[in-house]
């Protein structure tokens, strides 16, 4: 839950560069607002834990700050705080992934070895509740097989 709040609030940071308060020539509003509402996009991805929707959200914005440079919307100055922030983005992204897929595989080895600790007990308990095996009869006595008188 700390990675997803870090995460969140790393986009929400990318977001106010997005924004920014240089001038207009330096991001223009609407790229600008394009831009956020790609960066929460992300956030909200990766607070429910969508990864892949999450990257690919990632990659669109990245798109539209280039097509935002193509444009003459935004400048390299800004482009280039962007684009550092998106790069902390994606690094967090990975990081919170990494950690949920970890995090995952550990509880399920988990619930793996709490069903074979489950399936033991219940052998040895119907083993102890089984009867005890039949003991073969004796041989009998007397004489054995051999020439007869």
């Amino acid at each position: 839950m700390r990675r997803a709040a870090r995460m969140i609030s790393l986009v929400l940071g990318v977001a106010l560069v997005c924004a920014g308060c240089g001038s207009s020539t330096e991001l223009a509003a609407d790229r600008a607002r394009t831009l956020q509402d790609s960066v929460l996009a992300v956030s909200q991805a990766a607070s429910e834990a969508r990864w892949a929707d999450a990257q690919s959200l990632l990659v669109e914005t990245r798109v539209a700050l280039d097509d935002g440079v193509d444009a003459g919307e935004v400048s390299t100055t800004r482009y280039r705080e962007i684009d550092a922030a998106l790069d902390l983005v994606a690094t967090e992204l990975a990081a919170s992934r990494a950690a949920a897929d970890q995090a995952a595989a550990e509880a399920a080895a988990a619930a793996q070895a709490a069903a074979e600790q489950a399936a033991a007990e219940q052998a040895a308990a119907e083993q102890e509740a089984a009867p005890p095996p039949a003991k073969e009869p004796p041989a009998p006595k007397g004489k054995g097989p051999g020439k007869g008188k």
